[in-house]
């Protein structure tokens, strides 16, 4: 079941090719950068190798991120369009891998990962910053050059470049939070055995 769901991401991802001259955007949103596409790109991994780093990074950023996106869509073309169930299928999708990953792999972050992949977030973070403007004006991974073009909660922060600060600022909170089951259900079981 995993590799069928690592290739159907895998398969997305390369769709996106077409599908970006399809939805006239520009030729950037070809480039898997967004955060969802890294998360697709590194659960689909993880399903092939086992190699955790990647769980733990689709686990964090897709939980906050992916989360966010099927609340707060950032299309251009609405319900009934075929790119609004395209955008709604994809980021299911990666849940859906995060989640067979919790469930039937028995995985789940730790502390230490936590930390690992606020780190690797920053270290991605600060890439990504200087890949925009190398990409052009319509380069916009991350969100990190301008806010996106619909409702957002990120719409709520300053204007660019300083809502980064806030974009930061709240994907730690949300890191944070997405691990707090994790933290309580340790702590309780530490409590019992003593």
């Amino acid at each position: 079941m995993g590799y069928v769901i690592a290739s159907l991401l895998i398969a997305h991802e390369i769709s996106g090719i077409y599908t970006t001259s399809l939805f006239e955007y520009s030729w950037q949103e070809a480039i898997p950068l967004h955060m969802c596409d890294m998360s697709a790109l590194a659960i689909a991994y993880f399903l092939f190798t086992r190699r955790k780093i990647f769980f733990n990074c689709a686990f964090f950023w897709s939980i906050g991120g992916g989360g966010m996106a099927l609340v707060t869509p950032t299309v251009k073309y609405g319900f009934p369009h075929l790119e609004y169930f395209l955008f709604y299928c994809a980021h299911g999708l990666i849940l859906l891998a995060v989640f067979y990953s919790l469930i039937a792999l028995n995985m789940r972050p730790f502390f230490n990962d936590m930390l690992m992949v606020i780190a690797v977030s920053i270290f991605v973070m600060f890439i990504i910053y200087f890949i925009n403007p190398i990409l052009g004006s319509e380069a916009n991974f991350w969100y990190l050059a301008n806010k996106p073009n619909s409702t957002t909660v990120i719409n709520l922060f300053p204007d660019p470049p300083y809502h980064i600060l806030g974009m930061f600022l709240l994907g730690l909170f949300i890191i944070i939070l997405t691990y707090l089951p994790f933290f309580l259900t340790d702590r309780i079981r530490k409590t019992k055995d003593y």
